[in-house]
């Protein structure tokens, strides 16, 4: 194929990237030497395999919780009984790297052949704990991306969490596999991470692994190839600037930590519409302390001044467990304690959290403080009471105190809420799961979605009552940083979207173009449409 040419695959993690084409080929379980034949050499590495991925999954837990967990899932497959016992056996005939490879894929074999979707779908766990094992015997346990040196669109046929956690995200600028849906462990973490990605692009690594660059629309699922010289002339160079005053709506970055919220004020966002605090408290053996997080939180503030800063309290429990607080299993996690319900009940977790809000909203005038995952009334006055307190104890203002948008009861209710926030903002990821009943990380039909003419209904229904209201609502869910999503939600009223940095460019693109008075005629057309692909294609039409 010649540069302009493109390739086509499944949108993972939306976002647009264009640089040099880095072929991950890696080490494959093919080309390791024998290592000896003894079951002790196999356990040995085993266990320092293990370790890897237990220290890798503590490190990395705050930037991709669902990575970690997939991290900590292999590390316990590489110690399972049952395999070792299948390798033992393989042994007697075969060199031992041999040996871990085809006891791993009888094993993953074993379990796609189950009548159950979860175990079947850790055959790609056993397959890849089998691989670092194998590695491991080699001697050469770096993952894929081993000699990545330069930020670049990486074309691999698969990719693993620890691939991916395991090099400086600086130099993932997208990433193409050939294998995999939007539920493979590449895509979850890239959309955790905030990075573009295209999977299940046949061919990738023969046709765009021969080009010298290409350009990722991570929302589009297409991956068009670069002659070097076009890619040459922006390498090095920092991201173009945005003028996101372009867009009748305010753009602003969803980000991590204060190093992400630099990145993002470069770029040019109007500020941060979220800024996620679970990194300061997960992989850690206890709360982060009022002053590590005060730092943290004035040096996003420094950043973006005089820029608004929306730091979110912790949102943790259901799939970001903490365990130093010693909470019991739940039957049904997503459904329990979680955001502020389980920040609530524990004061190791909002005393220095609400401590060190206080404080540095005294010194930066634009920090804002949002709350996740309220249904009641009663959970706000709780929580704007322990503000108030430590306001009134250290003589200063309550900071100015918001709330996410989550549960479809909420959605429905928003004059109940009025006079007890300042400013809402919609979390379309968990309002749209709540409201189908349908984990988003699962393809469980096509019309489970964002655009799913129930969810935009309530979604326009919650932004009207906030207009009539004259209340600030904003959304910070994956469908901010969908273009086709972001003309929707600008047309029914929001009045920001925050979304990963890398969407921005592209959705500053589409709203610049349309206008406010074009958004709203195509919003307007989605909601009037029977299904989430019809409402998909009236916006695309826009």
């Amino acid at each position: 194929m010649s540069s302009g040419d493109v390739l086509r695959g499944t949108p993972a993690a939306p976002g647009r990237a264009r640089g040099p084409i880095f072929a991950a080929v890696g080490l494959l379980t093919g080309d390791v030497p024998a290592a000896g034949g003894d079951i002790e050499a196999v356990r040995a590495a085993a266990r320092r395999a293990a370790a890897r991925l237990e220290d890798l999954a503590r490190l990395q837990r705050a930037r991709s919780p669902a990575a970690a967990d997939i991290l900590e899932a292999q590390a316990m497959i590489l110690g399972d009984p049952a395999l070792e016992a299948t390798v033992e056996e393989l042994l007697a005939s075969r060199p031992a790297a041999d040996a871990v490879a085809a006891a791993a894929e009888r094993h993953a074999a074993d379990l796609e052949a189950l009548d159950d979707a979860y175990l079947s779908g850790r055959a790609a766990d056993v397959r890849e704990a089998g691989r670092l094992l194998v590695a491991e015997l080699a001697g050469v346990p770096g993952g894929r991306l081993a000699d990545l040196r330069r930020p670049s669109i990486v074309v691999a046929h698969e990719l693993s969490p620890a691939d991916m956690l395991g090099v400086d995200p600086a130099l993932l600028l997208a990433v193409v596999t050939e294998a995999g849906g939007r539920t493979a462990h590449s895509a979850i973490v890239a959309r955790e991470l905030g990075i573009p990605a295209v999977v299940g692009v046949e061919g990738a690594l023969g046709t765009a692994g021969g080009a010298p660059a290409a350009e990722v629309d991570g929302g589009s699922g297409e991956v068009r190839l670069l002659a070097g010289v076009e890619a040459a002339e922006r390498r090095g160079r920092p991201p173009r600037r945005l003028a996101v005053d372009r867009a009748h709506v305010t753009l602003m970055a969803n980000v991590a930590s204060a190093r992400a919220a630099a990145a993002a004020a470069a770029r040019g966002a109007a500020g941060v519409g979220l800024f996620r605090t679970e990194f300061l408290f997960l992989g850690e053996p206890s709360p982060p302390p009022e002053e590590r997080q005060a730092e943290e939180y004035a040096a996003a503030c420094r950043a973006l001044h005089p820029r608004p800063v929306t730091v979110r309290t912790l949102d943790a429990g259901s799939d970001k467990a903490l365990p130093y607080l010693g909470v019991p299993p739940e039957p049904n996690p997503a459904l329990g304690r979680r955001g502020i319900r389980l920040w609530l009940a524990h004061r190791e977790l909002w005393e220095p959290q609400v401590r060190a809000l206080v404080r540095v909203a005294a010194q930066h005038a634009n920090l804002r403080v949002m709350l996740p995952m309220i249904a009641t009334g009663d959970e706000l006055r709780e929580a704007r009471a322990r503000f108030r307190s430590e306001a009134r104890r250290r003589r200063l203002d309550v900071p100015p105190l918001g709330m996410m948008v989550e549960l479809p009861a909420t959605a429905a209710s928003i004059p109940a809420f009025a006079g007890l926030v300042d400013f809402i903002s919609l979390g379309t990821n968990d309002l749209t799961q709540y409201a189908l009943g349908a984990d988003r990380e699962l393809e469980l039909g096509p019309g489970l979605n964002e655009f799913h003419p129930g969810v935009l209904r309530l979604v326009a229904t919650c932004l009207e009552e906030a207009q009539r209201l004259r209340l600030e609502a904003g959304v910070c869910g994956e469908m901010a940083g969908m273009p086709e999503g972001a003309v929707f939600l600008a047309g029914a009223g929001a009045t920001s979207l925050s979304m990963a940095a890398g969407s921005l460019p592209a959705v500053l693109r589409r709203l610049a173009r349309l206008g406010p008075d074009r958004c709203r005629a195509a919003s307007a057309a989605a909601l009037a449409a029977p299904d989430a692909a019809a409402a998909r294609r009236a916006l695309r039409r826009a």
